[in-house]
């Protein structure tokens, strides 16, 4: 539902966009004109300009983050936004003009149809939440079990509306719980007798249980008849990965790892990944070696010691190897700081070394591990040794991120979450399983897109 939704607004917005430029078109062409209509819909090129504008302002928009929240916050900042939106788009404009291509469109027409972009956008994105709402409508959720989790997700439910989940209420199982006293919950059930007839009174469109089910007691019994009613009957996890994009450490059990078939991904998914990411290693060395050669050369007279680094990380299945990447910090900065997990102000940072990790370029080397088979060119981060062992006492589950290979960029990076506590790393572990459950090529192709905007904002986790 949430992406359907995100369809739904990115498709309206290049709507609005692309009739917004033709009207301006039609507006100031010569009012009679016999060839017009002739021209602009029986050859495809004169629809072009405003296909490429469109397409120019949809980049824009997400590059700057206008499809991460689908509700309007502020409408200052998003008219801010907009116009820098805007901005864009004109600068490429005039770029292009440079060429005498027919694909750009007259400085009037520009000027109109912006104008009647900006106003449409701001109307169409201020009325989206309520108008998609009563048309789609929410689809309501009742919880089975009161726990963290649960808890977690009504939270979530009632903060993010324009999700499109609505949450009716919770069957307490056994404990005392009341929906008045700091309750996420609208509604408590608790009785035993007729709770079948209750929910089938409530309709609720999902049912996300928690914990594991008996079918002994009543509560089991009520389930048991809701599932054979054709009801959607679904653990809270499930829920959590569609709100979230990740999975849940809390209410994933051994079982659901060990035999699920969800968490190991197929051969053919895993041999594609192997050959793509070789082919992008190696266009990615072809049209980075420059760049290499001149980090290097940067990293040497910044300071004394080597331009690469070796590192020991941990990898597939738990193999070590020698990570690639050039070096970013003094040679004797464990002695002379100790040894910490690497922050943003740590003080065993270069100058060059702080430029080159807020770009990325300390991990161009790593092309060579996806070449040599050590890595893929998405996946979980690889971790050190030492800290891998750590995280694993406290995050028994921390090691199945190693069910695949590690990759350059990965799920959790997109997601900008630092590993400075141990909550911190068991979401980005969370990540890290979504993607195993999920992975494939296309999503492959997503997150290194995303990537690309990560780059340019000199954001996300390391």
């Amino acid at each position: 539902m949430p992406r359907f939704r995100t369809l739904i607004l990115v498709f309206l917005d290049a709507l609005i966009v692309f009739a917004s430029y033709l009207v301006a078109f039609i507006a100031i062409r010569p009012a009679y004109d016999p060839l017009f209509f002739e021209e602009l819909f029986l050859f495809t090129t004169d629809l072009m300009p405003f296909a490429l504008i469109s397409m120019t302002m949809l980049f824009a928009m997400y590059m700057i983050g206008l499809y991460e929240h689908l509700r309007i916050q502020s409408r200052r900042q998003f008219a801010e936004d907009l116009l820098l939106v805007f901005g864009f788009t004109f600068l490429l404009q005039s770029l292009l003009s440079y060429s005498r291509s027919a694909i750009i469109l007259s400085r009037w027409v520009m000027i109109g149809g912006s104008i009647i972009a900006f106003f449409g956008l701001m109307l169409w994105r201020y009325f989206y939440s309520l108008l998609l709402l009563r048309i789609v409508g929410f689809q309501k959720v009742l919880f089975w079990g009161d726990t963290s989790v649960s808890r977690s997700l009504a939270e979530h439910i009632s903060h993010f509306p324009e999700k499109g989940f609505e949450n009716v209420g919770v069957v307490s199982l056994g404990s005392n719980l009341d929906a008045k006293d700091h309750s996420p919950y609208p509604e408590v059930f608790s009785v035993h007798e007729g709770l079948f007839e209750k929910v089938v009174a409530l309709a609720p469109d999902r049912i996300c249980v928690s914990g594991v089910i008996s079918p002994d007691d009543s509560f089991g019994e009520a389930l048991l008849q809701c599932s054979m009613a054709g009801m959607t009957v679904e653990t809270v996890g499930d829920l959590h990965e569609i709100l979230l994009q990740r999975v849940s450490l809390d209410s994933v059990t051994i079982n659901e790892l060990i035999f699920s078939p969800s968490f190991r991904p197929a051969r053919w998914k895993i041999v594609c990944q192997d050959i793509y990411s070789r082919l992008f290693a190696i266009v990615g060395i072809a049209l980075s070696w420059p760049f290499m050669l001149l980090t290097a050369l940067a990293v040497r007279l910044d300071s004394p010691g080597p331009a690469l680094l070796r590192q020991q990380r941990v990898g597939f299945n738990g193999q070590v190897f020698n990570i690639l990447k050039f070096r970013s910090m003094f040679v004797d900065g464990d002695a002379r700081f100790g040894t910490i997990r690497a922050s943003d102000n740590d003080p065993r940072i270069t100058r060059v070394g702080r430029f080159i990790r807020i770009t990325r370029l300390d991990e161009l080397p790593q092309f060579f591990n996806v070449l040599r088979g050590d890595m893929t060119f998405v996946g979980p981060r690889p971790e050190m040794p030492v800290y891998a062992e750590k995280l694993t006492k406290g995050l028994p589950l921390y090691p199945q991120r190693l069910r695949v290979k590690p990759g350059i960029t990965g799920w959790a990076q997109l997601y900008h979450v630092p590993e400075l506590s141990l909550v911190e790393t068991k979401m980005k572990v969370e990540y890290d399983l979504y993607y195993i459950k999920n992975m494939s090529p296309l999503l492959d192709f997503l997150i290194v897109f995303h990537t690309l905007r990560t780059l340019l904002y000199r954001t996300g986790a390391r």
